[in-house]
């Protein structure tokens, strides 16, 4: 019967002459077996065998907006330890046309089982919860804990599960190691359209593309037990992005939909809020239902009397079956006890229930299964208790006898409990901190995989490093990030949120002005600049500095001589990145006076680099140069093969820039020889990116073509996000050089979308720049212009003067050649103020022959 479709499924109702609600309830039984059912269900058995036999499996047809494309989900059946299914469809576009394809519903973390035979009422609830999405994109379905708010939101999954008018259904079970690139991360997933590393861009990006796709086609959102992630004083979520999320869900997308529980409604920071359907307890008649079921057998005014009190709260009426059945009170006993009925019923239940119906090791149970964020097995439990006699095998008596009682739930091997009980436990748990501490260890115990390659793969280390904070063993924190090198792997896999989380972990309330928590300050001011260099890479300079400037007074408050360098060295690269070269030089030979004084022969080669670099960025290449070959030669003393390859590649562009591309291909070859040697995969595409450029200027563009396609399978073999934008761009600029504009632009194009999901501003604008020149190329200046503007905003945006000159030259241009001299002459004179100020020889010289032509040819 499940895979019935909503009509068929109506036409077996019409047929047997029973009400579709009847039928829903044997669908549900079908999922078990078939005996579950009365004796006198036998006609009715027989029918549904033939019509199931006999009824036409359809594929749904589903509705999608003309830019939908189906992702390749061929092979696939998991995500992570989470299932998803898969099923045949049909997309029906705006335009009749039609593509195959496989709707899809995921499940991550633990979604309540809808049994019949467990589960009572709450239909005409169901009905109302469908009148309100006919006519609102966002619900949020709020009551008190234990009301079944899950419960009745997985009960909706099963009926749009059936009625098969949606892409994808998905449910997340939110939990405190949630962030928004998990959702958005594992929804691309399961659609077949992986992003690679979402951690790593930008919020605002990311949600981009989630709105987008989910504006393309319906899809169905369920972000369950969503009250974890709100601030208690205003329901404002705590992390980053699902503020959006909740505006945005609030306007619409389309026919896609968003439910949350929660209890109380979640507000955005501007305090929208989604529609609220508040529930309170079952009817008397399913709530005396599920009574009897549990095996109460006291007459129905009794048992109405108990609804009556209880106000029909699910969880609060199976803890008091188990006040009647396991002790020696009467139902009318209970009910008369005033003390219960006041207030929370169902904590004072539970209260009841944890002092008078469990023994000590129930109790200690729950409370160590409190401790954890996310459903454990037996051996974590064990670890907690850290006694001999609690092995795994009691630990699974222990549990079956709280889960018989309603006390704990279990998913596969691991256990949890519903929040109700988990807050309680929590609250009764004395000795938290030796607790958490036998819970860190039991962490830092597991294996970890022998090749880490995801967040997943070192999710212990982070569960870890939790505990140690939460034992306020902020020393032990610190030494999970640094010893186990834990940041460097984020770092690499560019899930950049979660080190800010681990950073923010080990740091006062106020990062800068309370006392640190760390033992060694040193260990403070290291913390601080990583975080600095994590804000660095998600394009939030401005704030980076504000950290590189703290770890700066800490270094030369300890007399760290060398961390005082690689904090000039951070800020040099910080200001550098805002355009503010001169000002980067200063940091640089500050830096560079630290290494040499310290004699950090590794310091000094990369600060004479840096220097390079920014010599280079200035038009001032032959001293550039210099300041390379003194690096190269540091870098060959001490061995540093890496250092070496960098540097020769930094020569290669510097003799690029002068005109002698022989002897810049000869650079970029050597460094080439070297990456591949040292095994450097990201080196290596960055030196065939520099031969393509070199080649390129040879017009050998063919022969470029062929670097930067080998560049780009790099970049996609390891995961470079950033450099595969780069080289796609680099793509269409060798296309556009043979006069290929329109394969230019989808080029062009790939690499702004890469620029924009991973919250590269600089590269977007450069994209931007690039599309701009092709329309113009094909006569469409009007949408040059378009893009023009749009790289002008970013680049003032961000600070980048250099870009901010560029663009104003290219809308010159733009304007000169629409015939409007005033305009044009007006945006060169002010790119020639910007080169001016920032010492950029190719923009001054750029603009001044651009005026001098206006002004000579009487334009």
């Amino acid at each position: 019967m499940k895979e019935l479709s909503e009509i068929q499924f109506e036409e077996i109702s019409e047929n047997i002459g029973v009400s579709i609600e009847y039928l829903e309830d044997i669908q549900k039984f079908t999922l078990y077996t078939f005996k579950e059912l009365r004796a006198d269900h036998d006609e009715i058995k027989k029918l549904l065998f033939h019509l199931i036999e006999t009824a036409e499996r359809s594929v749904p047809k589903i509705l999608v907006d003309g830019g939908f494309k189906a992702g390749d989900v061929s092979g696939q059946i998991i995500v992570g330890e989470n299932n998803i299914q898969y099923k045949d469809c049909t997309f029906t576009l705006p335009d009749g046309s039609t593509m195959h394809g496989k709707s899809w519903i995921y499940t991550e973390g633990v979604r309540p089982a809808t049994d019949p035979a467990n589960v009572f009422g709450r239909r005409q609830e169901l009905g109302r919860i469908d009148e309100i999405l006919k006519h609102s994109q966002a619900l949020a379905i709020t009551g008190f804990r234990g009301t079944g708010k899950s419960t009745l939101a997985s009960m909706y999954i099963d009926r749009i599960e059936k009625r098969e008018g949606f892409a994808g259904i998905y449910w997340r079970k939110v939990d405190e190691t949630i962030d928004i690139s998990d959702v958005v991360g594992s929804f691309f997933t399961c659609m077949g359209k992986k992003i690679e590393d979402p951690g790593r861009y930008k919020v605002g990006d990311l949600l981009n593309l989630f709105f987008k796709e989910l504006n393309a086609a319906p899809y169905f959102l369920v972000l369950d037990n969503f009250e974890i992630l709100l601030d208690p004083q205003n329901n404002k979520p705590l992390k980053p992005g699902f503020s959006d999320l909740i505006e945005k869900a609030n306007e619409g997308f389309g026919r896609s939909r968003v439910l949350f529980t929660s209890w109380e409604c979640p507000a955005s920071e501007r305090g929208i809020r989604p529609t609220r359907y508040p529930i309170g307890g079952l009817d008397d008649s399913a709530a005396i239902q599920l009574l009897r079921q549990r095996g109460l057998t006291e007459p129905d005014d009794e048992l109405r009397k108990a609804v009556d009190l209880s106000g029909g709260h699910p969880l609060a009426l199976i803890l008091l079956v188990q006040l009647v059945k396991d002790g020696d009170e009467t139902l009318s006993d209970i009910l008369s006890d005033d003390t219960l009925w006041r207030g929370e019923v169902a904590a004072n239940i539970l209260d009841k229930v944890y002092k008078d119906r469990l023994n000590e090791e129930e109790r200690k149970l729950l409370q160590y299964v409190s401790l954890y964020r996310m459903p454990v097995p037996a051996r974590a439990i064990a670890a907690a208790a850290n006694d001999p006699d609690w092995t795994e095998a009691k630990v699974k008596k222990t549990a079956t006898s709280l889960k018989r009682k309603s006390m704990l739930e279990k998913t596969g091997k691991n256990y949890w409990e519903e929040s109700l009980i988990d807050n309680y436990a929590y609250n009764k748990l004395v000795d938290r901190v030796k607790r958490h501490k036998l819970a860190c260890q039991y962490y830092l115990d597991l294996p970890l995989p022998e090749k880490r390659t995801t967040k997943e793969d070192v999710q212990s280390l982070i569960e870890a490093h939790h505990h140690a904070c939460m034992a306020e063993e902020y020393d032990r924190a610190g030494g999970i990030i640094f010893d186990h090198n834990l940041h460097e792997d984020l770092d690499r896999w560019s899930n950049y949120r979660t080190l800010v989380e681990l950073y923010a972990g080990v740091l006062p309330k106020d990062h800068f002005r309370d006392e640190p928590l760390l033992g060694s300050l040193k260990t403070h001011g290291d913390v601080l600049g990583n975080l600095g260099n994590v804000y660095s890479a998600l394009g939030q300079v401005e704030k980076a500095i504000k950290y590189y400037e703290d770890a700066l007074v800490i270094s030369r408050e300890i007399g760290d001589r060398r961390g005082e360098g690689a904090d000039l060295g951070n800020l040099g690269r910080a200001y550098s990145d805002l355009g503010q070269v001169e000002k980067a030089i200063k940091y640089y030979e500050d830096a560079l006076v630290i290494s040499r004084e310290v004699g950090d022969r590794r310091g000094e080669g990369n600060h004479l680099g840096n220097l390079g670099n920014a010599y280079y960025a200035l038009g001032q290449v032959e001293k550039a140069i210099e300041y390379h070959e003194d690096a190269l030669v540091i870098s060959r003393e001490i061995g540093d093969r890496r250092g070496e390859g960098n540097t020769l590649g930094n020569l290669g562009n510097a003799y690029y820039a002068l005109g002698q591309v022989e002897k810049a291909i000869e650079y970029h070859e050597d460094a080439l020889v070297i990456s591949r040697e040292i095994g450097d995969r990201r080196g290596e595409g960055a030196d065939l990116g520099n031969l393509g450029l070199a080649y390129s200027a040879l017009g050998q563009v063919e022969k470029a073509i062929e670097c930067y396609e080998d560049a780009l399978v790099i970049a996609k073999e390891i995961g470079d996000r950033r450099n595969e934008g780069v080289w796609l761009g680099n793509l269409g600029s060798a296309y556009y050089a043979l006069g290929q504009v329109e394969k230019a632009i989808e080029y062009h194009e790939d690499a702004l979308v890469i620029s924009r999901e991973i919250g590269d501003r600089r590269g977007e604008g450069a994209d931007l720049g690039n599309l701009g020149l092709a329309y113009s190329a094909l006569g469409q200046v009007e949408k040059a212009i378009e893009y023009y503007e749009d790289a002008l905003v970013i680049a003032r945006e961000i600070g980048d003067r250099r870009g901010e000159g560029a663009d104003l030259g290219n809308l010159g241009n733009a304007y000169r050649n629409l015939g409007q001299v005033e305009k044009a002459t007006e945006y060169y004179e002010n790119a020639l103020t910007i080169g001016k100020e920032i010492k950029d020889p190719r923009i001054i010289d750029f603009c001044e022959k651009n005026l001098i032509s206006l002004k000579n040819s009487g334009d």
